[in-house]
């Protein structure tokens, strides 16, 4: 039975949710699945495939300016959840997709797509959360595996990639971070072990070229309008120009890019950015991609966008992960929406600017607390302003203007004319390109936007902190909910940690909230709410160097890497005894049981503990020859040395040989054969070989003094509005700490008698400590606090609520660096790990009590 449809409301504003309130039909059995994949250490993936998710998700990455980066576990997910559906579980279509994982009962009264055939799978990510970076890290995957697999492989992977914004806009946006191959050198897209296969080319609209390209991969960016025939790839009609029409209902191709795409012959991945413009299955957009699919063979159809939903809401059953606006605004990668509440009611008139003006008054004092909050950090809010009509538009903002000369007055305020299709003036056309490309830029004039359409897509600024919402939103209107609030969710403080919640507050007429009601129903949140009228003010926490402090700070020397990686270890592979590898023998015997299944337990070197405990299932069989060189070189790449390929094969024939399987072994015997290509030999030959050669790999040398050192002084001013304790011993105004613990520890270093100065290490300050974890994996350790004590002694201080198993790892390299410092610099420095149990048992008063314990004792110290 249907599900039953809610009744508008009287005044025709509200949306009907009730069709869409949960996720996609295929999304809850892909999650699961995709989580035990991961678990399961990504198997059924291609090595090259598994290189590449541990290095973008497994590894931790270190820029240039110190600084870490790592992708946010939305862009893991998406990742994941794409090549768990298309290379481990080989659904490419959108058929297959919903055979294989929908939720039958949820498909009664569904849109279902056509059976094209073709390869099409969606990502829902809410804006802001870095779709960007998916598309790149999934052409990368994809031209990896078309570069480096063995041909019966890598022909279904793509090494031609089109990827087509739906807007002159939207390609301005993604040409930022393609144009030149910018992300993919920015990024750590690019494993080392693998920059040797990198070979792309990057073509933007209006490029020229031959129909040929030279280079094993390419990438061509353009917006879909370009691909249209004849009068459409230069409109007449601004709007296409801007934000690009409804696409038209006929198609007759004549397509420059898609010619060089079919020229090459090779396998073409298309990527469609802000892609609920896709939803009509006979638009020109996609009777482009059709058409291309018949002259070259179609790896995939990606469709990207926050809103995948057909024009009465559902979602597209094609979308395979969904990150939601509720769960980005948790992660705190968006800004929080609040709703402004104000006692404030429309007057009775026709001049909107006299209707409106409470609505408009408690917007521009908000933002004027949001200005004067944020001038400290040298950042400019903007003012959103959104009406019913362009008369309105324009009183409005020539009320701004006047009554604000000195925030909103002449190129204060931009207007934007649209009409009721979103149809952008000819006059405006360029000011809103113009606007929209620089007004988060310092040297912009714009403080406030006043629009009659709510700008879709493209329009990402990142300084909109106040929207003040004046019109009604009706199913006409064709505005989803979570393109109403969309605008201004773009974060304007980045790279700054976890320490800071922005906010953009909501504000709007009694229709406009009802629709934003919708959005909370749709997204099942509660979004919080402050009183604008009797509320407390904007007040923005901000930790600066303070220069009548200056006697309290901290130098930290900054030191060479006391661990490397070294670029060959062929001498090391050489001296490997691998019958000294200790593990249970392999079953060997054809056709008995022990050959047919084999449960495996790999163990800890340090404790003995069981780590993992797994039954395979073997499978069939292979040469030797073959089963050899694919282990070579897997666990070469893995090492991150795929040079070595030729030293490591050896090694592995001979473990194969004289000690896998307890015994030796026929290497040419069907039965060794059978064996050698399971599963629980591929996991205990990789397994075994990565702890030993990745031990090997890594070099200690003599750290040295390369720079200046890093003082404490030299941070930026940062926001910050999680804990702070209002320190007297730190050169910052304020110590910004991460949790309770924490405070209470800088306020006992702040009264502690012995101790002079001191400093909370946040990752604003780019101090790290180079370890190896658990899996010889090179890691970065940060040190909470930094301390001088009264006799000079400098220390690196942990507070720890919990141990876990990076913990000893951590504890050592950091007593190695106090060491390496105290010896290159003349200072001594020591490190001090300070659990929470035992520091509110010892109650201590100076830092001498702390080191009154012993060593082994509760309190680590060296």
């Amino acid at each position: 039975m249907p599900p039953r449809r809610k009744a508008p409301a009287a005044d025709g504003t509200l949306f009907d949710v009730s069709e869409y309130l949960s996720t996609a039909v295929c999304v809850p059995r892909l999650r699961a699945a995709v989580q035990e994949w991961r678990e399961g250490g990504y198997a059924g993936t291609t090595a090259t495939t598994r290189l590449l998710l541990r290095h973008w998700f497994q590894t931790e990455h270190r820029l240039p300016s110190g600084r870490m980066f790592s992708y946010h576990a939305a862009q893991r997910g998406a990742l994941e959840a794409l090549i768990y559906t298309w290379e481990v579980a080989g659904v490419r279509t959108r058929l297959e997709l919903l055979e294989r994982f929908a939720i039958k009962e949820l498909l009664v009264g569904q849109p279902l797509p056509r059976d094209d055939g073709l390869p099409r799978l969606a990502l829902k990510m809410a804006t802001g959360s870095g779709k960007t970076k998916v598309m790149s890290l999934a052409v990368a995957w994809q031209y990896f595996n078309a570069v480096r697999e063995q041909p019966q492989v890598a022909q279904a992977y793509a090494r031609s990639f089109l990827v087509l914004a739906p807007n002159v806009i939207v390609l301005e946006r993604l040409a930022q971070d393609f144009a030149g191959g910018r992300i993919f050198e920015a990024d750590p897209v690019i494993p080392p072990a693998l920059e040797a296969f990198w070979d792309m080319d990057v073509i933007l609209r209006g490029d020229g070229g031959s129909a040929h390209s030279s280079s094993a991969g390419t990438l061509y960016l353009t917006n879909i309008q370009q691909l249209y025939p004849g009068p459409e790839a230069a409109p007449p009609n601004p709007l296409e120009a801007m934000l690009g029409s409804r696409p038209p209902a006929s198609l007759t191709p004549s397509i420059p890019f898609t010619e060089r795409i079919a020229a090459r012959g090779l396998p073409v991945m298309v990527l469609n950015d802000e892609a609920h413009h896709t939803h009509d299955e006979g638009s020109a957009w996609n009777g482009v991609i059709r058409e291309l699919a018949g002259q070259v063979p179609l790896s995939l159809q990606l469709d990207v966008t926050a809103t995948p939903r057909f024009q009465k809401g559902g979602l597209f059953p094609w979308v395979i992960y969904d990150y939601p606006l509720k769960q980005a605004i948790v992660d705190a990668i968006v800004k929080r929406p609040v709703k402004g509440i104000t006692r404030a009611a429309e007057v009775q008139s026709d001049v909107a600017s006299v209707r409106y003006q409470a609505f408009l008054t408690a917007g521009v004092n908000r933002w004027r607390e949001y200005r004067d909050a944020l001038a400290p950090f040298g950042k400019k809010p903007a003012l959103f302003v959104m009406m019913n009509t362009t008369a309105e538009a324009d009183d409005v903002a020539e009320w701004l203007q006047v009554k604000y000369p000195a925030e909103f007055g002449g190129d204060g305020t931009l207007v934007i004319h649209t009409d009721k299709q979103g149809e952008v003036s000819k006059k405006d056309l360029e000011a809103a390109r113009r606007a929209s490309r620089q007004i988060d830029e310092d040297g912009s004039p714009t403080s406030a936007v006043v629009s009659v359409m709510m700008l879709r897509e493209g329009w990402d600024v990142q300084s909109v902190t106040v929207v003040v919402g004046l019109r009604p939103y009706t199913a006409r209107a064709n505005i989803l909910p979570e393109q109403a609030i969309g605008r201004g969710l773009r974060l304007m403080f980045r790279g700054v940690g976890n320490g800071y919640t922005e906010r953009v507050d909501i504000i709007g007429n009694r229709n406009f909230m009802a629709f934003v009601e919708d959005l909370e129903k749709l997204e099942q949140l509660k979004l919080e709410a402050e009183d604008l009228e009797g509320g407390p003010p904007i007040v923005i926490g901000q930790i600066r160097f303070v220069p009548e402090k200056a006697q309290y700070d901290i130098a930290l020397p900054v030191l060479s890497a006391a661990l490397v990686r070294k670029r060959s270890i062929a001498d090391e592979v050489e001296a490997l005894d691998v019958l000294a590898f200790s593990h249970q023998p392999l079953p060997l015997k054809q056709g008995s049981q022990e050959a047919l299944s084999f449960t495996y337990e790999g163990k800890d070197i340090l404790t003995l503990e069981t780590l993992v405990s797994k039954e395979y299932r073997l499978e069939g069989p292979q040469t030797a020859g073959e089963v050899i060189s694919f282990y070579a070189k897997l666990i070469a790449a893995e090492v991150k040395l795929p040079g070595q390929f030729s030293v490591v094969a050896p090694k592995v024939r001979a473990w194969f040989e004289f000690r896998a399987f307890g015994q030796r072994a026929d290497l040419e015997d069907p039965a060794t054969i059978q064996a050698m290509g399971s599963n629980v030999a591929a996991y205990v030959c990789r397994d075994l070989f990565v702890r030993a050669l990745r031990a090997l790999s890594i070099e200690e040398q003599q750290p040295q003094v390369i720079a200046e050192p890093l003082r404490l002084s030299s941070i930026e001013a940062f926001p910050w509005t999680r804990p702070v304790y209002q320190a007297h011993k730190t050169p910052w105004n304020l110590a910004p700490c991460g949790n309770g613990f924490e405070v209470e520890f800088a306020k006992f270093l702040d009264m502690a008698h012995d101790v002079q100065a001191f400093g909370k290490l946040h990752e604003q300050f780019p101090f790290s400590i180079a370890y190896l974890d658990g899996h010889t994996s090179l890691r970065y350790y940060h040190p909470d606090f930094v301390a001088i004590a009264e006799d000079g002694t400098h220390w690196l201080i942990e507070t720890k609520g919990a141990e876990t198993e990076e913990v000893p790892f951590k504890d050592r390299a950091a007593q190695g660096w106090c060491q390496h410092a105290s010896a290159l610099t003349g200072t001594p420095w020591r490190y001090l790990k300070v659990p929470q149990k035992a520091f509110r048992s010892l109650q201590p008063e100076s830092l001498a009590d702390l080191l009154a314990l012993q060593a082994g004792g509760p309190i680590l110290h060296s």
